[in-house]
């Protein structure tokens, strides 16, 4: 639906681009001469829909002057079949950017203390290649960056302890199965055992580890050869507003392994390139595949992975659930 509209869009001569930031903006060049002439600190205005997976879109109006750039969006619904508007909103950004990469950041002051939707937002102007973004959304976006630190680490198959199995078997389990790991999460504190054989299948579907590396790297009682697992409380749930990745480009080796460069879209701290990492991936003839290693070649000093929440270590946890 969202492709639909945006074709519909750019046929009526409007910038638009999806709300994840998937799919190209048609008529770029708009926001382009717009952002060219508000570096300038020149006079102009540009219109750039956003439009969300229901049919819902946010008509951003921007005016630039004197450095400065006015806001104004309006949101519309659709009701009865009727386009329908729920929300206004009229703002000077606060602080703006149009970077090297092609995005263009805007930022809505809020004032310390305040507990709603960050303020800021970005749009990707400059197009990013087909394939990089079909990689992306079958090697990487079921992963991302949220709840594990796999694309924020370095690690391969002889170097490993900093990846955590447990954040990884969630994931990953979501990722194999398409639903979440059936064991209830709490505020108070929950703790499970897990047979061996349905946490290493998970893992090893997607890395390489033997069962002994595994259980090196978590808790295993060999007794009654369960996994002990203790789904994130309220000590240690993350921060809701990390990053999304961007494949850059891709290498294909001649071992068949695939090289993704991949970065971190930051949108909260107006950075798109928050993270660069080389990921190795080795794809499989039934279509699975395999991560194999991770290196970060560049942090952005204002990014340092602040998105991620370690979990408790063994001594946080007793401290904080051991009297529930």
């Amino acid at each position: 639906m969202k492709r639909k509209i945006i074709n519909c869009l750019e046929e009526k001569g409007y910038a638009a681009v999806d709300c994840d930031n998937q799919i190209d903006m048609v008529n770029r060049e708009k926001v382009e001469d717009f952002c060219k002439a508000a570096e300038k600190e020149e006079q102009a205005a540009v219109d750039i829909v956003v439009v969300f997976d229901e049919g819902e879109i946010i008509q951003y109006h921007l005016e630039s002057m004197n450095g400065k750039i006015n806001v104004r969006l309006c949101q519309v619904k659709w009701k009865d079949n009727s386009p329908q508007a729920n929300y206004y909103d009229e703002y000077e950004a606060y602080e703006w950017k149009y970077t090297e990469k092609g995005y263009l950041f805007l930022e809505e002051y809020h004032p310390p203390g305040f507990d709603g939707a960050p303020g800021e937002t970005g749009f990707r102007v400059q197009p990013l290649d087909k394939t990089c973004r079909e990689l992306n959304r079958k090697y990487v976006m079921p992963l991302g960056y949220a709840l594990n630190n796999l694309l924020i680490t370095n690690w391969d198959n002889q170097n490993y302890t900093e990846l955590d199995f447990y954040d990884l078997y969630e994931k990953m389990y979501y990722m194999k199965y398409g639903k979440q790991v059936p064991y209830e999460a709490n505020y108070g504190g929950a703790e499970y055992e897990v047979p061996k054989d349905e946490f290493e299948e998970v893992i090893k579907t997607y890395l390489p580890f033997s069962n002994s590396e595994i259980e090196k790297g978590t808790f295993y009682n060999s007794d009654n050869r369960t996994f002990r697992y203790r789904p994130r409380g309220l000590y240690d749930c993350e921060f809701p507003y990390e990053p999304y990745p961007e494949v850059i480009s891709y290498e294909k080796l001649q071992d068949g392994t695939l090289k993704l460069t991949i970065e971190a879209v930051w949108e909260i701290r107006m950075l798109d390139q928050a993270i660069t990492s080389e990921l190795m991936i080795k794809p499989m003839e039934d279509g699975s595949f395999q991560y194999l290693s991770n290196k970060v070649i560049k942090s952005d000093q204002n990014a340092n992975a602040g998105w991620y929440m370690p979990r408790l270590t063994e001594e946080e946890w007793e401290e904080n659930y051991s009297n529930n």
